[in-house]
């Protein structure tokens, strides 16, 4: 069992990213092979997955080997051929190659997520079954200190017109972990303001990635 506090956690968001490259075909695998031509991709680059696999589509992960023609990702498990239909995994990568923080964070938020149900009864039942149907799209928001001089204002607004999904990670000290996931950022400098009190602005986030993808410090 273990567990960590937040505090003296950091938030990044992808700021400059390389060109695209195409992957022609994924393997079924744990520890998934992307293949590739003309990589130049490096063991522990972060890159921007794009799949015809929607489990693994947007998710945001770290390179675990790579040569010019195949690409491995190890914290993929794409072996069950049922959700992971052979042949149907080609897409791209994009290398993240600049980041920038979200800093003077206030607040942290949460929505989505949760899980939907539908319920049927039978004439013969004397009570409802309860069956999963599907999950609520997610969002996060940040609430941080206003200060129009900060790099990450011009990303996020950049993101907030372009609609892109963007890489984003938080690495929390105290629990020795980086968490990847990606978004499309919504953002409105206009800060929040109130008599006593710090001005604030918010970018709220809609999740793109099925999950996030977590790495522990070595």
């Amino acid at each position: 069992m273990g567990f960590a506090l937040p505090n003296g956690a950091v938030v990044f968001a992808g700021s400059k990213m390389a060109a695209a490259l195409p992957t022609s075909a994924v393997s079924n695998a744990k520890g998934a092979v992307f293949t590739v031509a003309g990589s130049t991709l490096a063991a522990g680059d972060i890159v921007l997955i794009k799949s015809g696999w929607g489990l693994i589509d947007n998710l945001v992960a770290k390179v675990t080997t790579a040569t010019t023609t195949a690409v491995t990702i190890g914290s993929l498990d794409t072996s069950d051929v049922n959700f992971f239909p052979a042949g149907a995994g080609a897409g791209s990568l994009t290398k993240v190659t600049e980041w920038t923080q979200i800093p003077q964070i206030t607040e942290v938020a949460a929505s989505g997520g949760d899980q939907q149900y539908v319920q049927i009864q039978f004439l013969e039942d004397d009570r409802q079954r309860n069956l999963a149907t599907f999950r609520a799209a997610k969002t996060q928001t940040f609430t941080f200190a206003h200060d129009s001089t900060l790099a990450i204002y011009s990303v996020l607004l950049a993101g907030d017109r372009s609609g892109d999904t963007m890489p984003f990670y938080m690495y929390v000290p105290k629990a020795k972990e980086t968490r990847y996931w990606s978004a499309i950022s919504s953002f409105d400098p206009q800060p929040a303001t109130a008599v006593n009190a710090v001005e604030t602005v918010q970018v709220s986030l809609a999740v793109q990635s099925r999950t996030m993808t977590f790495y522990k410090d070595k």
